[in-house]
């Protein structure tokens, strides 16, 4: 009866909570928005070094099933990476993660949060935050060959049972840290997520250690992780608490908070900022996505830039309705940004924000 009780009061909240948010038809520009529609939901974007191609991640939801796929922002054509007919490339070579963690289900993968960085040896190493049957980090290597570029399924971790995984970035040295958004096996621990109680943490992993929490990082609804590219410092965006919480990695002290509501991903922008990605429409604009994965979604965002050192921020770019709203993400490449959402069918650009207008 407790379970029915809060199980009944959480819809009710949730229904309470949804705004009235028009419809987006259509693929045309608004202005210097330019959107590029066809694709099934960019909710994670990874910039090449190339200075031309995206690693775009592919969101079905917690539930469904999705892809990587390279875009080339100058024709704007779309590569199929993963999965592939030929079946898990590279797996032969799958030394990077556990020893014990077993090739992922193409037919179930289900991407989320991403990160590319570079190994010490000079390999590029992609990190997929993966829902498809299990929650996981799966670890590919990038190799960088222009539009021929190509993924190689290389190892994974699992996270703990009945955890959501929502974000990963990884160390040079191979080490990786993620954020587990929420427990699932709990009714009360969802419905306490909701209404804004601490129920995720940060995790960082190592060959010689495994999965090991990082003390003090218990938040609500830990979400888009960045790493400084010093590796000292990680910003973790902590969505519900409307903070982005700077953490030593040595230490695991967190030194500085910088009051960001709402904070999906980050992104280093090309000004040095970290450029985060915010829902400022509120819960109810968002819970209105949901009502279609497939679907783009009106909702109110402001990218945020905010300084490493200082913690202070400045609102850089707002927008809400038509061609998308909803951004999950603001990645520069080239003399554009891209941005992604969690739901719809397309992505958008407009003019780098550290760039004059023209």
């Amino acid at each position: 009866m407790k379970k029915i009780l809060l199980i009944t009061v959480g819809a009710l909240l949730l229904s309470a909570c949804t705004a009235d948010l028009p419809a987006i038809t259509g693929c045309e520009p608004v202005g210097d928005i330019r959107p590029v529609c066809g694709m099934q939901s960019p909710e994670d974007i990874a910039a090449l070094a190339d200075g031309r191609h995206l690693l775009l991640a592919h969101f079905g939801g917690l539930e469904g099933t999705g892809s990587i796929s390279l875009f080339d922002t100058q024709s704007e054509k779309l590569t199929p990476l993963f999965p592939l007919q030929s079946g898990l490339p590279g797996s032969e070579g799958a030394d990077w993660g556990e020893d014990d963690c077993p090739a992922p289900d193409p037919e179930q993968f289900s991407p989320h949060g991403t990160h590319l960085g570079q190994l010490a040896d000079g390999r590029w190493r992609y990190l997929v935050v993966n829902h498809g049957g299990r929650d996981s980090i799966e670890m590919f290597e990038l190799t960088m060959a222009g539009e021929g570029s190509y993924l190689e399924w290389r190892g994974c971790v699992l996270a703990a049972e009945e955890r959501v995984t929502n974000d990963v970035v990884g160390l040079s040295d191979g080490d990786l840290v993620y954020s587990r958004m929420y427990q699932t096996g709990s009714q009360v621990e969802q419905l306490l997520n909701v209404v804004g109680f601490g129920t995720g943490d940060l995790y960082r992993w190592s060959k010689q250690t495994g999965s090991v929490l990082m003390p003090g990082t218990g938040a609500s609804q830990p979400n888009g992780l960045e790493i400084s590219a010093d590796e000292q410092f990680i910003f973790a965006n902590m969505y519900l608490e409307k903070e982005i919480w700077k953490i030593d990695l040595d230490s695991g002290e967190t030194v500085a908070v910088g009051q960001v509501a709402s904070a999906d991903n980050s992104a280093w922008g090309t000004d040095g900022r970290l450029w985060i990605a915010t829902h400022s429409g509120g819960l109810g604009e968002i819970l209105s996505c949901f009502e279609s994965q497939t679907r783009p979604c009106a909702a109110s965002f402001e990218i945020v830039a905010m300084d490493p050192e200082t913690m202070e921020t400045e609102v850089v770019f707002a927008h809400g309705g038509p061609p998308m709203g909803a951004a999950t993400v603001a990645v520069p490449q080239g003399d554009r940004v891209y941005m992604g959402s969690f739901v719809g069918d397309r992505l958008i650009s407009v003019q780098n924000f550290n760039l004059p207008i023209l």
